[in-house]
């Protein structure tokens, strides 16, 4: 029994915030770190507002993964209209790594300035 008490305060914590219409990022509340996708929502948010450097700020995959996704829609769009096959673009693992890539290099500037400087990144950026 006493083994869990040291997590029922955050378990007391997550439970309280969903009551009170707010959805708690589980892993920042277990570990105190930021999880991978932490921004992803503000940045999608700054995005729909014309917001891009904010964006970017709170998390770069969301600007990439628009911009992926509108180049997919428009070369798919030019060969709809010609049916010529090299205006078709095609998945490639490239894609999927760079965005992992994206999200990996986010997670560790964001934790490491959050651990040894003291300094939450994404409290400094303007509200969206």
């Amino acid at each position: 029994m006493s083994r869990n008490l040291p997590y029922s305060s955050t378990t007391i914590k997550i439970i309280w915030k969903i009551m009170n219409g707010q959805m708690p990022c589980v892993f920042q509340e277990l570990t105190g770190l930021y999880c991978p996708g932490c921004g992803g929502t503000r940045a999608l948010k700054a995005l729909l507002k014309g917001d891009v450097i904010t964006s970017i700020l709170y998390h770069p995959l969301i600007l990439y993964v628009v911009f992926v996704a509108v180049l997919f829609a428009f070369s798919y769009l030019i060969y709809a209209k010609t049916k010529n096959p090299k205006f078709r673009l095609h998945f490639d693992n490239k894609y999927a790594y760079i965005g992992i890539g994206i999200i990996v290099i986010n997670f560790v500037i964001k934790n490491y300035y959050l651990m040894f400087e003291a300094t939450d990144l994404l409290q400094t950026l303007p509200p969206v």
